[in-house]
């Protein structure tokens, strides 16, 4: 294993999604795991850093294995960390570990301390 998360064993590397610039409204489309995808009840999605500024969630979907989500805004030169996670209805428990890199502008944009390090609001998604 390559570490835990909130207590939950994680046992891959992060995947790396497509950079963004801090402008940009950017959707992402991720494949879950079948055995995830056929008895899926819920989904929530939480980026960090959080707090006023950074990269947010503006949708979460799923539909025939596949999640998608659209992230807007975010701070230039910075390195978000999004955990996915997947609840079944027999009541397991996935999650997925994403990495964004949010592009700079200017050439003078220089690294900032977030506000909060940790995971903020997360949006959800439920079966009908």
């Amino acid at each position: 294993m390559d570490g835990a998360l909130r207590g939950v064993p994680v046992s891959r590397e992060p995947i790396w999604l497509a950079p963004k610039l801090p402008t940009a409204i950017k959707g992402y489309r991720y494949e879950i795991d079948p055995l995830d995808a056929q008895v899926l009840s819920s989904l929530s999605l939480a980026a960090a850093p959080s707090g006023t500024g950074e990269l947010t969630i503006s949708a979460l979907a799923f539909a025939a294995g596949i999640v998608t989500f659209t992230l807007a805004s975010g701070q230039p030169t910075r390195c978000y960390t999004l955990l996915l996670t997947a609840t079944r209805s027999d009541g397991l428990v996935s999650d997925y570990l994403f990495k964004l890199r949010v592009g700079s502008v200017l050439v003078t944009d220089q690294p900032q301390v977030p506000s909060a390090t940790g995971f903020g609001a997360a949006a959800t998604w439920s079966a009908a």
